[in-house]
């Protein structure tokens, strides 16, 4: 079995520089009026890569077999988007498809522009957070465990402060093999979800992205300007309004966007205005509504979406710009914070039981005598008193004698 054979029973998808000089090929034959099977039987000579070199090959054999070069390329869904076909449908229609391939090769180079853009805005928070998510439980499992055992052994019984409990509290939660099997499993997974999302970003959006605090303007114009240039594109190159809205639509994800995208085509295929049925539901921005109704009215809807387009591109450039420059300093920050917070909680109860180690022993009181002290004048015991009272009461008139008496 050949490579062509083979490229026609498994699905081949080339990378963007790969599919972009491809594009510049293509272009360059159709400037020279060389037959494009010829062209492509040459290239297949330098492609270095054996995926891409079988693509080419599994096209010029189609393409000698007398099917189009949409239909050929239409083969490789993986690499060839239904909005790509269509616009290289319509420059072989139009006799432009060099200056077609010229478009979509700056098209998905200002794909790729604001793809790296968002992504660069993205990708260096989360990675701040991997980084300190992984500190916290090395900190907790290793060298909070530490500072307890030190605390356990120093023989003194201390109250220890609320952030100390928590933090011991939390590390021995974390010896737990299943606790934490079962953090390290869903920060993993979150990151592969995170992943997942950011694999796509750029080529399609949601609108869990557009409701993302500070991000959310982001994705939105990122998503807007991804729009207002395909459709300037299509537009340019002789589809029509119907078909464009049905390919813009395909491209941008399943969101608000999309929606009101195919409700502007079933209102154009009734007989509708499209500029007049922007308006509703907060999906595109007022400039642009009024630009695009004011720009329907004059015949020149695509400058206006030319125009749109470039401004949502400043507007994301800006954007990404303030992310990076504002959110980075203030995640590092809030790490320093967090950081602080752990080892304060570890080293107060080592300087309260340092105080208590080398405190001085409490002065000795003095103890209080058991024996009462005596008097000078002894008292009379109870016996000799009652002999007293009863010689009295004998002889009332005896008298004992005073002290100096006669």
């Amino acid at each position: 079995m050949t490579d062509s054979t083979e490229a026609r029973t498994r699905p081949i998808r080339l990378r963007p520089d790969e599919l972009q000089f491809l594009n510049r090929q293509l272009a360059s034959m159709a400037r020279l009026n060389m037959p494009i099977a010829k062209g492509l039987r040459i290239l297949a000579r330098d492609v270095q890569s054996e995926d891409f070199k079988a693509l080419v090959q599994s096209v010029q054999q189609d393409l000698d077999e007398g099917l189009s070069l949409p239909d050929a390329l239409a083969k490789y869904p993986e690499t060839f988007s239904s909005l790509q076909l269509e616009v290289i449908k319509a420059g072989e229609s139009t006799g432009n498809l060099s200056v077609i391939l010229d478009e979509l090769n700056a098209h998905s180079a200002a794909m790729r522009k604001i793809k790296s853009r968002v992504l660069e805005a993205v990708t260096y928070p989360i990675v701040l957070l991997a980084v300190l998510f992984v500190f916290v439980i090395f900190f907790l499992k290793a060298v909070a465990p530490q500072f307890r055992t030190m605390l356990g052994v120093s023989g003194h019984k201390i109250e220890l402060p609320a952030i100390s409990k928590a933090l011991f509290a939390m590390s021995a939660l974390v010896e737990n093999p299943i606790v934490l099997g079962l953090l390290i499993s869903g920060f993993l997974g979150l990151l592969f979800l995170i992943g997942k999302k950011l694999s796509v970003m750029g080529e399609e959006y949601d609108d869990f992205l557009f409701r993302i605090w500070l991000f959310g303007p982001l994705f939105e114009r990122a998503a807007l300007m991804k729009v207002t240039r395909t459709m300037r594109d299509l537009l340019n190159n002789g589809v029509s309004m119907v078909e464009t809205l049905r390919l813009t639509a395909n491209t941008v994800g399943k969101n608000r966007i999309q929606e009101k995208l195919n409700q502007l085509r079933s209102a154009v295929e009734e007989g509708g205005s499209f500029s007049k049925n922007l308006a509703g539901g907060e999906v595109f921005p007022d400039t642009m509504v009024w630009k695009l109704q004011m720009a329907e009215e004059k015949g020149i809807i695509e400058q206006a979406l030319d125009e749109l387009a470039t401004e949502f591109e400043v507007k994301v450039d800006e954007q990404t710009t303030i992310i990076t420059k504002i959110l980075a300093p203030a995640m590092l920050i809030g790490m320093a914070f967090v950081v602080l917070l752990m080892f304060i909680a570890c080293f107060v109860p080592l300087t309260q039981v340092q105080k208590a180690t080398f405190a001085p022993p409490p002065a000795a009181q003095p103890k209080a005598s058991s024996t009462p002290k005596s008097s000078s004048t002894p008292k009379k015991t109870s016996r000799e008193s009652a002999g007293k009272e009863q010689k009295q009461a004998q002889d009332p008139e005896a008298v004992e004698p005073q002290d100096g008496g006669f």
